[in-house]
């Protein structure tokens, strides 16, 4: 999942914790251990479960829809197949804990990945609550029915908004019976809805075999395996990341006090993508350089971009969950630089690229 969804997700499910006693007016009244300690008990009680998710997201003026079943056995077995859109129709993915299938139908391809032993199987409630309660301020809007449940309608809004870049609420709606998320909204700063997440046909405790997820191959299918290590791109310095490219890497002359280059990583089996990470303790800044695709017309996926001059040049400028982004194009090469730095530090940057 893109880290745009996994930040909705983890922000709704965390949003579950504030009512897991049942009154609102108590949140304040307990430390965050103490809901997430009442979470984790809830979520407990689910053996296992089942839905159809839909997710709807609009950018640029177009709604982009994506349909799957989800089966789910806690800790750690999942199973996942797609219904839409059409590129992904038929894809379906299996975990067991340790290992990891992945059929690909138009390709007639299973992928076949063994799980690091150390990749955790669940979330740090504990630690995730604690950033909620510290970022957002938190309302019970009312209780409401989907799909013939029960639930609790949340608002949470960001105490902080213009750290959110153009996520300014959340609305989230929380099954009263056993805590499972049913429903999240992500509004933007104008208070347009720009993703919105269903679960339909719910089921909890019905037994779910554990054949479920065992994926079985179809006949003629051809099975790959990979390693998980493999898929991770090698870290690596920029004299070797320079010898690894077919363009020239350019690099920043100006970098913001307390900024340091840390590594580079080379993208994708053509050699053509450059991604290198700038550290100031936990801030990250991320230069990204590929050679353009005249053929692709670029469209900004996080709302309308701001057009701002780099170097005479005109290039985009977005916001969105706390990340500014800049892309611009020169010489056949596109940029992209991202981080959380201000608007004109992030063109003070790209315009000392050499």
């Amino acid at each position: 999942m893109k880290t745009k969804t996994k930040q909705i997700a983890i922000a709704a499910i965390v949003l579950a914790a504030v009512l897991i006693t049942g009154c609102v007016d108590q949140v304040s009244e307990m430390s965050a251990d103490e809901i997430a300690s009442m979470m984790e008990a809830k979520q407990a009680d689910i053996t296992d479960f089942s839905a159809t998710m839909v997710m709807t997201s609009s950018y640029g003026g177009d709604d982009i829809t994506m349909r799957a079943t989800m089966v789910s056995k806690p800790p750690d077995k999942n199973r996942i197949e797609y219904i839409e859109p059409a590129e992904l129709a038929g894809m379906v993915m299996v975990t067991n804990g340790s290992t990891m299938w992945t059929y690909d139908p138009m390709n007639n391809q299973v992928t076949k990945m063994a799980l690091p032993e150390d990749m955790p199987s669940g979330m740090d409630y504990t630690e995730l609550v604690k950033n909620l309660l510290d970022e957002n301020d938190i309302s019970l809007e009312g209780i409401e029915n989907i799909d013939g449940r029960s639930v609790y309608l949340i608002d949470a809004t960001p105490k902080n908004e213009t750290e959110h870049g153009l996520f300014l609420r959340t609305r989230v709606w929380v099954d009263r019976e056993n805590w499972m998320i049913l429903g999240i909204e992500i509004y933007d700063k104008d208070d347009n809805l720009i993703t919105k997440v269903e679960y339909q046909d719910i089921a909890f405790n019905t037994g779910i075999p554990d054949n479920e997820f065992i994926l079985e191959i179809p006949e003629g299918c051809e099975v790959v395996e990979q390693s998980f290590e493999d898929m991770m791109p090698e870290k690596m310095t920029l004299e070797e990341a320079r010898s690894n490219l077919t363009f020239d890497l350019n690099t920043p002359s100006y970098l913001p006090e307390g900024y340091e280059f840390d590594h580079a990583m080379v993208i994708g089996s053509e050699q053509e993508i450059v991604s290198l990470q700038y550290t100031n303790q936990d801030e990250q800044l991320y230069l990204t350089e590929c050679i353009s695709d005249d053929t692709k017309q670029h469209e900004s996926m996080m709302g309308e971009p701001e057009i701002v001059s780099i170097n005479g040049i005109d290039g985009e400028f977005t916001s969105m969950f706390g990340m500014n982004t800049l892309q611009w194009s020169a010489d056949d090469i596109d940029y992209s630089l991202s981080g959380t730095l201000e608007k004109d530090e992030l063109v003070n940057i790209a315009e000392s690229l050499v």
